[in-house]
């Protein structure tokens, strides 16, 4: 028997072993096509074995996978093992469950590929549900996505499989490359860097774009990462008409157990890539991630602890500010604003809210301040006093089931307070699902509440978030109510504003009004209600203003529920 022969015997030998853990066995040519297929592939894809023969592989890989498949196997060298990833693949009834993906190259077999695919294997279970959430053009989740995939995977996962790092890289002059391609080029270009990163990371899905320079993924300890590196720098070398490239910056930092199981380090890490994306790169470089990263977790893993301390404890007051209706100009309702640390005078909680959405923190600590609110409505009328008041939810938590189901319940400890509980969704910037918030926002308001749409004109989809999101309140962005007053497109813009949100029933309140000359100019814009200094400050006493009388006019603001 030839040499050859034997390869083909031991081949065979293989293959029948392989079937005790796979579902399905290929081999790959050099230039990715199938030379042989063996398992479930008429189950799974429709197809017989001898149907893929001839076919490339790529071919039956899900769309979404594509990428990271091809870049798996331009990286994997000869003798490599490509090592757990996880894809989906095309077949006749849809795409196909998860599957592992084990294999390598063999330099004997004219550097063909072996490959073994496993359905139920725990680590594609692990990756069961589609990414698909906060998805960039790469085919990479955005960093704060990519923090929560890594916080949910990373300890039950990674660590079963041995020590992980996490890799940052930084492409210095990618965005001019991207200047010098077409739309098509760029997309290409964005979704080979993407696939190459998922290629080598954990399960082939912890790597996330940190900003349109900036990447990271969670890999294995043994993983070369120069090939990966060298891979990149390849691939923009090609797609640029210059060949000029990019330099490629990378820092590699050991995640050890002891870091990561601290119980909110994945928090962390998010809260650390949004910090690097924001910072400017001169400033916050991959040096410094690499230099202080442990210092930072450790850091921030005791601040995130410390914060819920301070909502566990409920140790944080509420300043209210009016709303005013600008004919009776009687306070119509109050906003219920945090405020921490106040005895120390820091009585700002942007910094404080600021760190919480990075951190993820926010629907905690959205639903402490709504159970501090409601019980500060329910202490008020026990002493005979009847506010409305506003609190305050994020885009992002009205868009979490879990903090929605939170927020029912508490709810119904103080149903008999829901004509005077309002809520206002701030940061709709980060909405993803419209449909899926605006479910959420019904069922408050078919609960008895008033839903307001904080800083509306802010952002370029402000427009379809009136659209897509049924309210009762907007409240105009206070720089669109200051433009007004110098520009005649500022006043264009108000008018039209207020105009549409009158024509659809919604009410209208202005932000930061703080000159008596804007009133008489928002009356007449057709605004119904404003909030700013004009009409006080922020305030721990509601005393301070005039309370609400139940004779006041209630407007379109006050529908009948």
């Amino acid at each position: 028997m030839d040499s050859f022969a034997a390869l083909r015997q031991d081949r065979d030998r293989f293959v029948a072993l392989a079937f005790s853990s796979a579902d399905v066995l290929l081999e790959l040519d050099g230039e990715g096509e199938v030379v042989f297929a063996g398992g479930s592939t008429a189950a799974l894809l429709g197809m017989t074995n001898d149907d893929l023969v001839g076919r490339p592989f790529i071919s039956v890989v899900a769309l979404n996978d594509r990428a990271m498949v091809e870049e798996a196997l331009a990286i994997s060298g000869v003798g490599a093992r490509i090592n757990g990833l996880v894809l989906r693949l095309e077949g006749v009834l849809g795409t196909t469950p998860p599957m592992l993906m084990l294999g390598y190259r063999l330099a004997e077999m004219d550097n063909h590929y072996f490959l073994g695919l496993r359905l139920g294997a725990a680590d594609a279970v692990a990756f069961s549900a589609p990414n698909s959430e906060g998805l960039m053009d790469s085919g990479l989740p955005d960093s704060r996505t990519f923090a929560k995939l890594a916080g949910e995977k990373l300890a039950e996962l990674a660590y079963e499989q041995g020590e992980c790092e996490l890799t940052m890289v930084q492409l210095r002059g990618i965005d001019d490359l991207r200047q010098r391609l077409p739309a098509a080029g760029r997309k290409s270009l964005n979704q080979a860097i993407g696939g190459a990163l998922r290629a080598s990371a954990v399960g082939g899905e912890l790597a996330g774009e940190i900003d349109s320079r900036s990447y990271g993924l969670i890999h294995h300890q043994d993983l070369d990462i120069s090939i990966l590196v060298n891979r990149v720098a390849d691939i923009a070398r090609e797609a640029d008409p210059e060949k000029t490239g990019v330099d490629v910056g990378h820092s590699t930092l050991g995640l050890d157990k002891a870091i990561i199981r601290k119980g909110e380090a994945a928090k962390a890490l998010g809260y650390i890539f949004t910090q690097f994306a924001e910072t400017d790169p001169n400033e916050f470089s991959i040096s410094s991630l690499s230099d202080g990263l442990e210092s930072m977790v450790d850091t921030t893993v005791h601040r995130i602890s410390e914060f819920r301390t301070i909502l566990n404890n409920a140790e944080f007051a509420i300043a209210f500010q009016p709303i005013v209706d600008l004919q009776t100009r009687r306070p119509h309702h109050f906003e219920a604003l945090a405020r921490f640390n106040v005895e120390s005078g820091n009585k700002s909680p942007y910094e404080t809210i600021t760190f919480a959405e990075q951190a993820g923190l926010i629907c905690d600590f959205d639903l402490a301040m709504c159970a501090k609110v409601f019980e500060w409505i329910d202490r008020a009328c026990m002493q005979g006093h009847r506010y409305k008041v506003a609190v305050n939810i994020s885009g992002s938590s009205v868009g979490n089931p879990t903090f929605v189901s939170a927020l029912h319940r508490l709810l119904q400890q103080y149903r008999g307070h829901r004509d005077g509980i309002l809520f206002e969704v701030t940061e709709s910037a980060k909405i993803k699902d419209l449909g899926k918030v605006n479910a959420a926002l019904q069922s408050l308001r078919k609960a008895g509440h008033q839903v307001c749409l904080d800083d509306f004109g802010a952002g370029a989809a402000a427009f379809q978030y009136l659209r897509d999101l049924e309210v009762d309140v907007v409240k105009i962005d206070g720089a669109y109510v200051k433009g007004a007053q110098r520009t005649a497109k500022g006043v264009a813009f108000l008018r039209a504003m207020a105009g549409l949100c009158n024509d659809l029933g919604i009410a209208t309140v202005a932000e930061m009004v703080e000159e008596e000359s804007y009133v008489p100019f928002l009356k007449d814009c057709g605004v119904d209600f404003g909030q700013g200094y004009l009409f006080g400050r922020p305030s721990f006493n509601v005393s301070d203003f005039e309370a609400p009388r139940s004779s006041d006019r209630i407007r379109k603001m006050s529908r009948a529920v």
